[in-house]
């Protein structure tokens, strides 16, 4: 009897809710929503990762700028990624689907320049994906090679340096076990999402604090915020034109933070959760990137040398410094080597993480049916009785 009936839980209710908005928004729920705030946060942060975008350009940010261009300009660009983050957001709130912009652009331009809004937004969406990916487990397997350099000598040692094949084989490998993981159930990827963020975060507190402190030789604060390198094998002379390049590093690394409105059908709450997953994920990496930045660069004596592939690691500017700072002190670089497979391993999270948000969004493209049936005059049925069949 229907007075017997226990009240819903919080998360039914929370369900019915998430349910009842997409049926709204024209959508059939076909996702399982096991995601919390934090598993939907983990995942942005991850595919952020500081560690990741700031080791692999850190090469660019000080060919091109250098020191103050990294340490100044990481808010520069921070504050126009949160503007675009919060502007994200707002529309996330209200449309929380795993389309992400592609639904966002159709929803928002009107019937009459949906179609391409949506077409041109969803195909750039996931180019971007594919590429995204692409180059991050690349960078990774860059990564492997000089740590494999770093450990059989290095450079000037008499080092292994694997060629370009087996640089390809290395990448090959890494895509193939992403997709294998991404094949395992949503459980198992909020576990691995949330495993890897905290990687992510203690991985950058340790190195920002080891890598100064092991140091027997830092950089003051002096060059560390106004030092602004000109030197460049480009030969580019401008000023302005150096600076904007050097901020490419910071603009490689923030970015990704849509994978939150991509998780937002696997997210309870998703409308509120999905903002907040973007919002913290951009907060949070800027506050420990900068700290990663400071850290490294405090370390940083020599920038020629560097950048110079006559050096142990081959040019590979991160790479040198670790190794450097722990050799200095201790007569070897191993010290170094294992700061490396921290970087790598944050690296092989970011490139898991960015396979899922890939995944995801392809999903919902292949489901692009759905749009057109949001499309269609509702019925003035109330929404529980509308039928959600797409």
């Amino acid at each position: 009897m229907t007075w017997n009936k226990p009240p819903p839980t919080a998360g039914q209710a929370a369900a019915d809710t998430d349910h009842g908005r997409l049926r709204e928004l024209g959508y059939k729920q076909e996702l399982k929503r096991h995601l919390s705030v934090l598993s939907n946060f983990s995942i942005s942060f991850t595919v952020i990762s500081v560690l990741t975008g700031v080791t692999t350009l850190y090469n660019t940010g000080l060919a091109f700028g250098g020191p103050a261009t990294m340490t100044l300009g990481w808010f520069v660009v921070g504050a126009f990624t949160m503007a675009v983050g919060l502007s994200m957001a707002e529309i996330c709130s209200a449309f929380p689907t795993s389309g992400g912009l592609y639904y966002w652009s159709a929803r928002l331009s009107g019937d009459r320049w949906a179609p391409f809004a949506s077409w041109i937004t969803g195909w750039f969406n996931i180019v971007g994906q594919w590429a995204g990916t692409a180059s991050i487990d690349f960078s990774l397997a860059q990564l492997i090679q000089v740590i494999v350099l770093l450990s059989t000598g290095g450079n000037n040692g008499g080092g292994y340096l694997a060629s370009k094949y087996v640089v390809y084989a290395f990448h090959a490998v890494i895509l193939l076990s992403h997709a294998i993981i991404n094949s395992l159930s949503i459980t198992w990827l909020s576990f691995f999402g949330q495993f890897a963020a905290l990687w992510n975060m203690l991985g950058v507190f340790v190195l920002m604090i080891a890598i100064p402190v092991v140091a027997t030789e830092r950089a003051s604060a002096k060059f560390v915020f106004t030092h602004f390198n000109t030197d460049n094998s480009a030969r580019i002379h401008s000023n302005l034109y150096i600076f904007v390049l050097g901020l490419l590093m910071s603009q490689y690394t923030l970015s990704g933070y849509d994978a939150s409105a991509h998780m937002t059908e696997e997210t309870k709450n998703a409308d509120r959760n999905g903002p907040i997953g973007i919002i913290s994920a951009i907060g949070i990496s800027l506050i420990v990137g900068w700290g990663y930045i400071l850290g490294i660069t405090f370390a940083v004596k020599d920038i020629p040398y560097l950048l110079s592939p006559d050096n142990d690691a081959g040019g590979y500017a991160i790479a040198e410094v670790f190794y450097l700072a722990f050799k200095s002190r201790y007569g070897n670089g191993v010290g170094g080597i294992i700061c490396l497979w921290i970087v790598a391993i944050a690296i092989y999270f970011c490139g898991m993480g960015s396979m899922t948000s890939n995944s995801s969004l392809w999903a919902a493209s292949s489901h692009s049916r759905r749009w057109h049936q949001s499309r269609q005059p509702q019925s003035t049925l109330p929404t529980h009785c509308q039928s959600s069949s797409v």
